[in-house]
């Protein structure tokens, strides 16, 4: 799941929901095995530096979700994301192994390799958390419905900031991916249609590149006393 990088909103009556996490609790990894199979919507995403997932939410505004199946052998699943922008889609199928709050990659003989994804805690009870430690390290919010509450968004924007990672980006929560067209089959009209549309949701979100640039470089200066 590490190369995996949301409208009808279903909401939850507040009483008897679990009580937000505190943040030693929310920095640790999951403790029963949650079930992955079905379908998950990304809901947010956060970098360790801000600048990464800003770049991809704001010029891109991509949706993303991603269908899990069990293969029939222990642990193993096929994971199929589906991505969405600016109306035209791609997907991408991989297999992974799960073991207890780990995900794993696998080779051609299908066994865990590398350094795995890890689930951590949360209380909305239809979420996973991964915590992916990659050349892109990652923390990603996804939930089985296609957008989730406030209280729990807040939730996620304080598990980041408890792992020492940026602001979460939202993702666009338009998960129609039957009526899109497949992005190997855009045009030259088409791709200069796409170019503008990035060009406009840029000039409208400059401000947030910028101030993300500012705060990166004040992070390098030494404060002096």
């Amino acid at each position: 799941m590490k190369t995996l990088w949301v409208a009808v909103v279903l909401s939850f009556v507040s009483v008897g929901q679990p009580a937000p996490l505190t943040c030693d609790k929310l920095a640790k990894p999951v403790e029963k095995r949650p079930e992955l199979s079905g379908r998950w919507h990304y809901i947010a995403v956060s970098t360790e530096a801000c600048l990464p997932a800003l770049l991809v939410n704001n010029i891109f505004w991509p949706s993303l979700a991603v269908d899990i199946t069990h293969k029939g052998t222990p642990n193993l699943y096929t994971a199929t994301v589906k991505a969405k922008m600016y109306g035209f889609c791609f997907s991408e199928t991989e297999d992974f192994f799960q073991e207890n709050n780990k995900v794993f990659e696998v080779n051609s003989e299908n066994a865990p390799v590398g350094e795995p994804d890890v689930l951590l805690q949360t209380s909305c009870s239809d979420c996973i958390v991964v915590k992916s430690n990659d050349t892109l390290s990652t923390v990603s919010l996804l939930s089985r419905r296609t957008t989730i509450t406030e209280e729990e968004l807040k939730e996620f924007e304080m598990q980041v900031q408890c792992v020492r990672f940026s602001k979460p980006q939202v993702l666009n929560a338009d998960q129609d991916y039957d009526n899109c067209q497949d992005i190997d089959d855009i045009t030259d009209d088409q791709s200069r249609t796409f170019l503008l549309q990035v060009i406009e949701r840029v000039k409208l979100t400059h401000q947030s590149i910028l101030k993300c640039f500012v705060d990166m470089l004040l992070s390098y200066i030494p404060v002096t006393i």
